[in-house]
């Protein structure tokens, strides 16, 4: 082939002259000079992907067995909580021990205890335990030090996060609202973090904090696996709620290796959860049983219908009997003057006849209906008088009366019990909150005040029980002693009245009154807790 422009043969030419023809001179030296620099880059991204991918690629994997049968799951009782009870129409149990067919072990948190020698950077995403049908999820859960925990409210009810961290800074907050979220993140390492919810105690979730990733959670296969581990010599510890800890060490030599570690726990082997100390013995921990109060917590209510809810304490009635009198006789007086209102419309009418007369009084009259509304109201001064010194200006002096402390914050009730030495303020007192256990029969003297926390301002409430016919302002400051006694067994709202503010109209709790024998059990099992 022969170039129309200098008749030469391009078939036959050397290729680096039909370069030249092609290309500038000055682009093929760039070309020529750049080349080694890219092959350089090439096989340094190369090697470097490499080495990244072989490092620290060993794996980890194992199982969890459990020996014996393990006594049954406590059931949870959720008729304190309508809106918990309604997710579930079968019988539910705490998550404590949940044993897979082929005898392997759920909810065991197994981690490298030590021979990390290199520990990553936290990740930015949030690790999330969700509240949901009145129960954490999930019940075993971990994470970096470092990284954010997202505690999520998928509720139409209140719940209140308390964690019960020892190494890391506690912290105890109601979330009233549904798809309410709250981020906290833990920069020591802690394991266990014990998560519980003061609104329903049968609520409980563990939190495993790590300097690093390398940990696992068993589920349904009882299986774990943790990967990414570079070569060396570790410990591998298998944690679980009941049974306690396990370790076992390894070593990993080369980097694309597998180890298997096994855990076999005992049913007969039981962790005390405060001190960490095994309790060896024959047969399984037993689960003590509650006394059966549900007779006398379920007994039907009163339908009522619009009208006045159930009158249920020994005072109510009285406050009734003075409601019905200054119904009927404002009821009487304003049916009475607006008949007499209609009359005189009807009766002096505007006619062309009639002849207007004009009056200055009738002082027979004047004085008459002066003294009869003066009369009514110092009867009903009197009337009120008493039933109001015994409501509210004196307190039960019978010894075997009730003592309570509520304190009303940003928007829960903080109900507080004396333990058995009968003083507030010790080791010994028994706390919750939004839940208020009484016995029918007895005094109850409640002592109400207005708290601030951390994040929360000290602001009114109004405590209100409808069915006993008791609502008294909580005032920031102040400590005001109420009192009241049930004539019945059941179960009940506990309302704040107050609309100043957010949040007050979700502050709700639950009365719930024992028979006697059912609120000494009550009692015991909380101080035992």
């Amino acid at each position: 082939m022969k170039s129309k422009k200098d008749g030469i043969d391009e078939t036959k030419a050397p290729l680096h002259k039909s370069i030249k023809k092609s290309r500038p001179l000055s682009d093929f030296k760039i070309a020529k000079r750049a080349a080694p620099l890219c092959l350089f880059l090439f096989r340094s991204l190369l090697l470097s992907g490499m080495f990244s991918a072989s490092a620290g690629a060993a794996t980890l994997k194992g199982k969890v067995s459990l020996e014996g049968n393990p006594t049954a799951n406590p059931v949870i009782h959720m008729d304190a909580d309508p809106v918990c009870k309604a997710f579930y129409a079968e019988e539910v149990r705490v998550p404590s021990v949940l044993v897979n067919p082929d005898r392997t072990l759920q909810n065991v948190f197994v981690y490298i205890k030590s021979g990390v020698t290199h520990t990553p950077e936290a990740p930015k995403s949030p690790v999330v335990l969700d509240q949901k049908g009145c129960m954490y999820h999930p019940h075993i859960l971990g994470l970096q030090a470092g990284q954010p925990l997202s505690i999520v409210n998928s509720d139409s009810t209140l719940h209140n996060v308390h964690a019960l961290a020892k190494k890391n800074a506690e912290f105890n907050l109601g979330m009233p609202i549904q798809g309410m979220k709250l981020e906290k993140t833990f920069f020591n390492p802690e394991v266990m973090m014990k998560f519980k919810c003061d609104v329903h105690p049968w609520m409980g979730a563990y939190l495993g904090v790590l300097p690093h990733q390398f940990f696992s959670v068993t589920a349904e296969s009882g299986n774990f696996e943790i990967s990414g581990l570079a070569p060396g010599e570790y410990v591998v510890e298998a944690w679980h709620e009941v049974y306690g800890t396990k370790s076992e060490t390894f070593k990993v030599t080369h980097t694309d290796e597998t180890r298997e570690v096994n855990f076999n726990f005992s049913a007969s082997q039981i962790a005390d959860e405060a001190s960490g100390v095994s309790i060896k013995t024959g047969v399984p921990k037993p689960v003590r049983k509650s006394f059966d109060d549900s007779t006398a917590l379920n007994k039907p209510r009163k339908k009522t219908g619009w009208w006045l809810p159930e009158s249920i304490s020994t005072y109510s009635d009285k406050i009734d009997f003075l409601f019905y009198v200054i119904l009927w006789i404002t009821g009487i007086i304003f049916f009475g003057v607006q008949g007499a209102l209609i009359w005189f419309l009807i009766r002096y009418r505007r006619r062309p006849e009639a002849k207007g007369y004009f009056t200055h009084g009738n002082a027979r009259v004047e004085i008459i209906w002066t003294i009869i509304p003066a009369v009514i109201l110092i009867a009903l001064a009197f009337m009120g008088q008493k039933v109001w010194a015994e409501v509210k200006m004196t307190m039960p002096g019978a010894p075997d009366k009730i003592q309570i402390r509520i304190q009303a914050e940003q928007f829960a009730w903080n109900v507080q019990y004396p333990g058995a030495d009968g003083k507030f303020d010790t080791p010994d007192d028994i706390r919750n909150i939004n839940q208020l256990h009484i016995p029918v029969g007895k005094p109850v003297q409640v002592t109400l005040t207005s708290i601030e926390t951390a994040d929360k301002r000290a602001v009114i409430h109004s405590f209100f029980l409808p069915e006993f016919r008791l609502k008294q302002d909580v005032m920031p400051g102040m400590a005001i002693d109420v009192w009241f006694e049930a004539k019945r067994t059941g179960k009940y709202e506990i309302a704040c009245a107050e609309f100043c503010g957010l949040g007050h109209y979700r502050m709700r709790g639950f009365l719930s009154i024992h028979s006697p024998e059912g609120f000494d059990a009550w009692l015991a099992e909380q101080a035992a807790a």
